[in-house]
């Protein structure tokens, strides 16, 4: 009896967990004629301004979400990537099933003896026709786009890549299933090395080491290499210890770093003289010293040193914790924003 008590008041306590500032939206496809469910986090911040933010788009949400939003949130934190909206996508309508609609949406032709294979050109433009632009009305977004996914997600990911290479600016195919069809997916990397790219792209695939894909994934990395593409970075990366499914985590966490990665200016010492000095916060009182240490701006805040990189002549951040400079030479005193996890402040050149 008292068993039942306790179960009963547990049962009462119970909550559904959620996860803050996420929300589920409904978009039907009137290309593939599905229905979809778009899982969609924003940013911590998001609405307070009218700032814009990049999307990260990642398929097989019904899986993936939760993985995202965590991997998302960690790299921000230590000031790898910029604040972003993520969108998971995943199949609606009455008891979808994952494991038939991917293999529907994502492969690139239809192969006997799999049935339901081969819709990912109307796939590619549902995401181009209906999904961008739904979220570009609905969201503050902007133009940097990052499409990610794995195995025949990562297939598709490709797919992507090679026949709407201006539809995002980062690619991140892991585990890709790139055998698929007799290894169809060169027909349209060869024509994709013809192309001529609008803007520059940024491709990070990896693989873990007991995947059974090695081979194919290994084809095509030396592919890659053999090419002269313009305006295309890309990164292929066996990960130890790792197989099919595991590889996901640590290939999602070196892919949005490896896409999102900021510039590392080479400036004169001269351009960082004019930065040098003592500043004072105009909220804390508290002072930050700038100085010059082996050729690279550093801050010295209280007993802390923190080497900085340039991202642009005034633009200056650290590498691997959230922290970030930027200046204003224009105003009298010299005005510095230092921007962390935690907070924004402004200080000015104690003259």
């Amino acid at each position: 009896m008292l068993l039942n008590v306790i179960t009963a008041q547990a049962k009462e306590n119970d909550a559904e967990m959620t996860i803050a500032n996420s929300q589920v939206r409904l978009l039907q496809s009137e290309i593939v004629k599905q229905e979809y469910q778009l899982l969609i986090k924003t940013p911590a911040g998001y609405g307070k301004t009218d700032k814009t933010y990049p999307v990260i788009y990642f398929l097989d949400a019904q899986w993936d979400f939760p993985l995202m939003v965590s991997t998302y949130g960690q790299s921000y934190y230590d000031g790898f990537i910029p604040e972003a909206i993520l969108v998971g996508i995943q199949w609606g309508g009455e008891n979808p099933d994952p494991n038939v609609l991917r293999v529907r949406d994502f492969t690139p032709s239809h192969m006997s003896g799999v049935p339901n294979s081969g819709g990912a050109g109307k796939f590619l433009q549902f995401i181009k026709q209906e999904l961008i632009p739904f979220m570009g009305n609905e969201y503050r977004t902007n133009n940097n786009r990052v499409l990610m996914g794995s195995s025949y997600g990562g297939l598709f990911t490709l797919y992507t890549l090679f026949n709407e290479p201006s539809l995002f600016n980062g690619y991140i195919p892991t585990s890709s299933a790139s055998a698929w069809d007799n290894n169809l997916i060169y027909s349209y990397a060869k024509a994709f090395a013809e192309k001529k790219l609008t803007h520059p792209i940024r491709l990070y695939s990896a693989i873990g080491e007991f995947d059974v894909l090695m081979p194919v994934f290994d084809d095509l990395s030396a592919f890659f290499v053999k090419q002269n593409f313009k305006e295309l970075s890309f990164k292929f990366e066996r990960i130890a210890g790792l197989g099919h499914a595991s590889l996901k985590s640590a290939g999602n966490t070196w892919g949005l770093h490896y896409v999102f990665a900021k510039p590392k200016l080479a400036l004169s010492n001269a351009q960082l003289l004019q930065f040098v000095g003592q500043y004072r916060g105009t909220k804390s009182d508290d002072l930050v010293n700038v100085l010059i240490e082996k050729g690279q701006l550093q801050l010295q805040i209280s007993d802390k040193k923190h080497l900085l990189f340039a991202s642009t002549t005034r633009n200056f951040y650290q590498e691997g914790e959230f922290q970030q400079a930027s200046f204003d030479s224009i105003t009298k005193p010299q005005k510095m924003i230092i921007e962390n996890f935690f907070s924004v402040e402004t200080f000015l050149l104690v003259e």
